[in-house]
């Protein structure tokens, strides 16, 4: 027997546990769970955060308010440990050092689609009717498949309450977005509606850095989207939702490929539909969830070189999915299911229309054996029609993926927590069949696949373990000071055959994918909230730091054999790399770091909130200066081995203000503020550092 095999023997005495106690929660009586306390992400069943043995952050789509905070984007970037991705012109984001392709991201529940160059940009997803954000970190590959290779961020939209309640917004901000938006809710007793609208328009500008002028587009976008849930009696519930965003820029198009980003005039139209219907029944023996979804994307660009040059990208999905969770016993939860999801790709970056299937089946056990303990065992095992099946690193080369999560209560404020799993990504669509060439721009990039080459699906194991200090209340010196939170976790993420981008042909320049041996990443995340009531002040805190270190192992063992090295130009020597140069993978901040002072007046309704982000030295490698690094003939690549290469760590400071009027029986918020107070300008290495930025807006609550 291997010692992968042992991980199961030693689980075994879990799995068989029955501790006589109440269950975490009662799914007998009601399919409505709306509670912040019960969050959903980390096991895909209703679980209260306290007792939860996933880890699962939450974020409030409160904290947009004052604010001048459009997106999901611009709400994750002010966030513990999400970095969005530097050097990136679409806003996906990092998560313990992986880049944005390894994150899923979901809308309620449901994937949101329309990944280009591998991101998905949560710039098009309005924050306006966000009720909160749950982000579950590593590996969750066994439960959703293998687009959560790094993690899964659930945006979770308002839910109605009883009666009806609406919202109104309009907001201004200097060199971005005026925008309003709408929102309306009914709740009654079997029914509920919700729909949301946003319109936004971005004017077209120019930013100077180091005497370089930067083009920025005009932008026009909406959002529409809806929801209804109907009770058709106390055990079935149906739920219906549809969302539409659509967008056109015009003028000077970024573009961002082999670390350069370039320019090109033009436009730009992107239409993203989706839509999906479920059923919820609760059955004598368990609760069983049916849902079916399917997606339209559309990129169309159309370049002003010519007038006719153009270029599009077209992705469709159609997915299928059932689940059955029940209790077994008082203190254990069995859930399993199996998903169908269908995918193609058309337009000229595809012109042979390639289609991937995927089949799934996923199980999972949660346990309380005592009253302390709570534990998540998941497997998964997924068949693509490119790649078949993965096979576990833990379980001796079975065809499933497993993650194991474990909580245990030390003392009625301290909690340990440790997760180990793997994770799954087969190549995607553009790794396999791109064919893209832009315009203006010369050069390809062609999947490899099409080229005639291999790629190895990647692979990854994760491990993450952390402890907790909560206290509801706690008295400091006469002071009662509540939600006191301190947090600390240490993670290590090992990816196997990471497929990477790379350069396959000089003349005519040709770029596609390879694998490259194994990656790894390591670090540690440390987060602090608190708030307090002096008199008629409240403050909150809330601060986080990580440090994060990403490397290519196959760098570093060349270095430590005193093979890798490169031949300097001007002489002809091989210059050998040392292990203090390489400073690891492009585009991961060393540190990064966030605070947040939110003070509230209640006899005003006043609220002012100040808000920084650190981030920390990168590697750009439009800043390379050193030649290309070998191991002997093998190639290595363009690498991180010079301070030169690294864009300097910046502060961004964000402040704004809210006063609340109650009007007419409903309440109007005017605010007003500056973001990017220091006035921190690269356009260059981070399109997004724009400089300073005012904004004002009034929102009528009813």
């Amino acid at each position: 027997m291997t010692t992968r095999i042992a991980l199961v023997l030693v689980l075994s005495p879990l799995l068989h546990s029955v501790a006589q106690q109440p269950p975490r929660l009662n799914t007998a009586d009601t399919l409505s769970y709306q509670s912040k306390a019960i969050v959903v992400t980390g096991t895909r069943a209703e679980t209260p955060i306290k007792r939860a043995p996933v880890r699962v952050e939450l974020i409030s789509g409160e904290q947009s308010r004052g604010t001048a905070i459009s997106t999901i984007g611009e709400l994750l970037r002010e966030q513990a440990g999400v970095i969005l991705a530097p050097g990136s012109i679409r806003s996906g984001v990092q998560l313990m050092g992986l880049g944005p392709d390894y994150t899923l991201i979901l809308v309620d529940g449901q994937p949101l689609t329309g990944r280009v160059g591998g991101v998905i940009d949560l710039q098009r997803v309005s924050v306006g009717n966000v009720e909160r954000i749950e982000i579950v970190r590593g590996p969750l590959s066994s439960l959703y498949g293998g687009d959560a290779l790094a993690g899964v961020i659930n945006i979770i939209t308002r839910r109605a309450d009883d009666g009806y309640q609406g919202r109104a917004l309009a907001r201004y901000l200097y060199h971005g977005a005026t925008e309003t938006q709408a929102e309306q809710h009914y709740g009654g007793e079997s029914v509920e509606l919700s729909v949301f609208g946003a319109l936004r328009r971005t004017n077209s500008f120019e930013v100077v850095a180091d005497t370089e002028r930067f083009a920025y587009p005009t932008i026009d976008d909406g959002t529409l989207s809806g929801r209804i849930r109907w009770a058709l009696d106390p055990k079935l519930r149906a739920t219906l939702t549809g969302r539409v965003f659509g967008s056109t820029t015009r003028g000077a198009l970024l573009q961002a490929q082999a670390g350069q980003i370039t320019t090109v005039n033009g436009t730009l139209t992107t239409l993203d539909r989706s839509a999906s219907t479920g059923l919820e029944w609760l059955s004598p023996i368990g609760r069983w969830s049916l849902q079916l979804y399917g997606t339209a994307y559309r990129e169309g660009y159309t370049f002003a070189a010519d007038g006719t040059n153009s270029d599009s990208f077209e992705r469709r999905t159609a997915r299928a999915y059932l689940q059955f969770d029940r209790f077994v016993g008082n203190s254990n939860r069995a859930m399993g299911g199996a998903e169908f999801l269908y995918d193609d790709a058309g337009g000229t970056r595809y012109p042979d229309r390639p289609l991937y299937r995927t089949m799934a089946a996923f199980a999972q056990w949660e346990g309380n054996p005592t009253e302390n303990l709570s534990y998540a065992l998941s497997l998964r095992s997924d068949w693509t029609s490119a790649f078949g099946v993965p096979r576990s690193l833990l379980l001796g080369g079975l065809p499933v993926l497993p993650r194991l999560s474990l909580r245990y209560v030390v003392t009625p404020h301290v909690a340990l927590n440790a997760t180990i799993g793997e994770g799954f990504k087969a190549p995607d669509m553009r790794q396999l069949y791109i064919r893209f060439s832009p315009a203006g721009v010369g050069y390809q990039l062609i999947g490899a696949r099409t080229l005639g080459l291999d790629l190895k699906p990647e692979q990854s194991l994760s491990m993450m373990a952390g402890a907790t200090l909560q206290y509801d209340t706690l008295s400091i010196g006469g002071v009662n000071v509540q939600g006191v939170l301190l947090d600390a976790m240490v993670f290590v993420n090992r990816v196997r055959d990471m497929i990477e981008y790379y350069t396959y042909q000089q003349s005519p320049l040709v770029f596609t994918y390879r694998n490259i041996a194994s990656v790894r990443t390591y670090g540690a995340l440390f987060t602090a909230t608190a708030q307090l009531d002096v008199g008629v002040h409240r403050l909150g805190i809330r601060a986080s730091y990580q440090w994060l270190a990403a490397e290519d192992e196959r760098v570093v063992d060349a270095i430590d054999r005193g093979t890798a090295g490169y031949l300097i130009p001007s002489t002809g020597e091989f210059h050998r790399l040392r292990r203090q140069q390489y400073r690891g993978l492009w585009y991961r901040p060393f540190h990064t770091a966030t605070a947040r002072v939110d003070w509230r007046y209640q006899p005003w309704s006043l609220a002012l909130n100040v808000r920084a982000q650190y981030v920390g030295a990168f590697g750009d490698p439009q800043r390379a200066s050193n030649p290309d690094v070998y191991d002997g003939t093998q190639y290595l690549g363009q690498l991180l081995d010079s301070p030169d290469e690294l864009v300097p760590g910046y502060w961004l400071l964000n402040i704004g203000v809210e006063k609340r009027l109650p009007l007419w029986g409903a309440t109007l918020a005017i605010a007003a503020g500056i973001d990017n107070l220091l006035n921190i300008v690269n356009p260059r290495s981070v399109p997004t550092l724009i400089g300073r930025q005012g904004f004002c807006s009034v929102q009528f609550e009813w």
